[in-house]
């Protein structure tokens, strides 16, 4: 049974990532608005799947709120992860700061006139750029722009960590916690198409650049896998998930990217520090006893 729900999730997300990879192409410019529609892609393939090819259907899916505390608790682990790995960019000196807000005025002029419209002439009277600048990086640091990234966040968590990574991990936690993270590192690379490189960047640093990029997937895989165990509740993995999306987006307002490469190493690191220490504080036993209070259940 697990093996069909596990082959019938994959099918189906295979189709979907297709689906929206082929009609960004298609879309030019304008496809970068499907980015959004493909971080659903493992929500709709777990939800179909639940529905049709899982037997236990959402009674294992742990749709419950779970405690308040775990909601604050989390969210200020993910802006304390996202603080760490923006100290490790500025002592590699992969970053430069700069806090006049150019980097977010130019990005957002961009967008409005992408859309043939004029930035100071579509705000709301007395509003200014740098006011929009400011209410993005604060409600990116709190509570305000959570909600609106919980539909991204929710869309992952619940096929990735709440069906997929619960599936693969039934006898050996360990495989679904590094197969799981490989195969959503696989799952982000068709945007690629959609994201293409700004520059061309030598094969040998490419490679390293994936390989790199491999670890760091695992390790933020288990990071949430371990905010899922511990909550016991897929809304929580969620919110982590967001903050840090959001607190990265925030901070990297006032910052230059010295070299991506490097950048790219310390956030990977960040990682893997991280998941060493929920390690040597044995921290990530909650996992097997979450799983196998999972399979009790169904």
């Amino acid at each position: 049974m697990k093996n069909k729900s596990l082959s019938a999730y994959f099918v189906i997300l295979i189709i979907l990532c297709a689906g929206f990879v082929v009609g960004a192409r298609m879309m030019e410019e304008r496809g970068v608005y499907l980015a959004g529609g493909y971080m659903l892609t493992p929500a709709i393939a777990a939800l179909i799947t639940r529905l049709f090819f899982h037997k236990p259907r959402f009674k294992d899916a742990n749709l419950r709120f779970g405690k308040f505390r775990d909601y604050i608790k989390f969210w200020l682990y993910s802006l304390g992860i996202t603080a760490f790995s923006f100290a490790l960019f500025t002592l590699s000196g992969s970053i430069r700061w700069d806090f006049s807000g150019k980097i977010f005025l130019d990005l957002l002029a961009q967008q409005f006139a992408a859309t043939g419209e004029d930035m100071l002439a579509s705000l709301p009277p007395g509003f200014t750029p740098q006011m929009m600048l400011w209410l993005f990086v604060i409600g990116g640091l709190t509570v305000f722009n959570i909600f609106p990234g919980i539909v991204s966040g929710f869309g992952e968590e619940f096929g990735h960590r709440g069906f997929m990574f619960t599936l693969l991990s039934t006898d050996r936690p360990w495989f679904g916690l590094i197969f799981g993270g490989f195969l959503w590192y696989l799952w982000h690379q068709p945007l690629a198409l959609v994201f293409p490189a700004s520059a061309p960047v030598p094969l040998r640093q490419t490679i390293a650049n994936h390989a790199f990029a491999i670890v760091g997937s695992i390790c933020t895989h288990i990071y949430l896998c371990y905010v899922f165990a511990k909550s016991r509740s897929i809304f929580v993995p969620s919110i982590a998930h967001i903050a840090m999306n959001n607190a990265a987006r925030s901070l990297a307002y006032f910052v230059v990217i010295q070299n991506q490469f490097t950048a790219n190493l310390m956030q990977y690191l960040a990682m893997i520090l991280v998941v060493t220490l929920l390690y040597y504080r044995n921290e990530l036993k909650v996992i097997p006893e979450f799983l196998s209070e999972q399979n009790d259940r169904v």
